[in-house]
């Protein structure tokens, strides 16, 4: 029984060293994933974008990050990154500032960001064809 004991607890202290481990290289690995993910799926544009970790959520392998891109006109725009067993995503998520409104879509390419921009009341302060700052 004592052995058995002893080999319960240094099989504990290992899986409490691991979840310690994924602790401290969970934010890292989330950022670098992020960029990875967003440089294929955007192109070399989204080398800029600024990504922070989202929190402290289930870390072990659900890595998570976000980029603001900017709030204007009362919106609130930013890319959320998602990687749940082995499936990464992009979505782009745009947020009312004085309301609980928000609306989130999947980002599937540049093009697509672009055309799901255009759509936001945001759009007409941003537009760079209209004098706008991208």
């Amino acid at each position: 029984m004592i052995a058995a004991a002893k080999h319960l607890m240094v099989a504990e202290e290992r899986r409490a060293a691991a979840r310690e481990t994924a602790f401290r290289t969970w934010g890292p690995r989330s950022i670098t994933a992020a960029s990875k993910y967003a440089r294929h799926l955007l192109g070399a544009d989204a080398a800029t974008l600024d990504w922070e970790i989202l929190g402290l959520l289930p870390f072990e392998e659900h890595l998570q990050a976000f980029a603001s891109l900017d709030t204007v006109g009362g919106q609130h725009l930013e890319l959320f990154y998602t990687d749940q067993g082995g499936t990464e995503r992009i979505l782009l998520r745009v947020s009312c500032v004085t309301c609980p409104s928000q609306h989130v879509h999947e980002v599937t390419s540049m093009d697509q960001l672009g055309q799901m921009l255009a759509r936001t009341p945001a759009w007409q302060s941003i537009d760079p064809r209209d004098g706008g700052i991208l």
